[in-house]
């Protein structure tokens, strides 16, 4: 059995660093980043430029899959607009070519003063920061997936919080809100 593991939240709440922690300490597993599969100039929502980031998430998480040494895919990703029913059409056709494998969505969450200093710190721009505040964290509203409270975790300590997860997800006990 394959996993995908699933890391949402909002911009800047550490989504890829904590997924490049998770990959050094997760034994067979592969880091599908799907920032550079979205990087167009222009930089919008066209719907040639949205199928094209769409084939080359879907072509990265499949050739991952693919793998006989690659049990575990880690793929950091934000859900915020047009993005939730991207991701819910890449994981359809993915359970077609790829029917044994078990999606493990998790959330990464924290203060939003913690989101700001995080978004600041990764050099994001105060218009995006304002952006993203507004728009990424209401995202994740509802959603009764695992939460991970990050506010006060470094990377490794929250990859590890993950490996813990992923863990308790093998044994079917429930992996709610820390």
């Amino acid at each position: 059995m394959k996993r995908l593991i699933l890391i949402c939240g909002a911009n800047g709440v550490g989504k890829s660093t904590a997924s490049k922690a998770l990959l050094r300490v997760l034994p067979h597993s592969a880091y599908v980043e799907s920032d550079s599969c979205r990087m167009t100039n222009p930089d919008d929502f066209r719907p040639a430029l949205v199928q094209m980031q769409y084939r080359n998430l879907l072509a990265l998480i499949g050739n991952a899959l693919a793998c006989p040494e690659v049990s575990n895919v880690i793929f950091p990703y934000g859900f915020h607009g047009h993005r939730k029913a991207l991701f819910e059409q890449l994981w359809e056709e993915i359970t077609r070519g790829f029917p044994d494998t078990r999606l493990i969505p998790l959330l990464l969450c924290c203060s939003p003063e913690e989101n700001v200093r995080r978004a600041k710190a990764d050099g994001r721009d105060p218009e995006r920061i304002e952006r993203g505040m507004k728009n990424s964290r209401n995202a994740y509203e509802g959603m009764d997936w695992p939460c991970i409270d990050v506010t006060r975790l470094t990377p490794d300590e929250t990859a590890q919080e993950i490996l813990r997860r992923l863990q308790l997800a093998e044994t079917g006990i429930s992996t709610g809100k820390v």
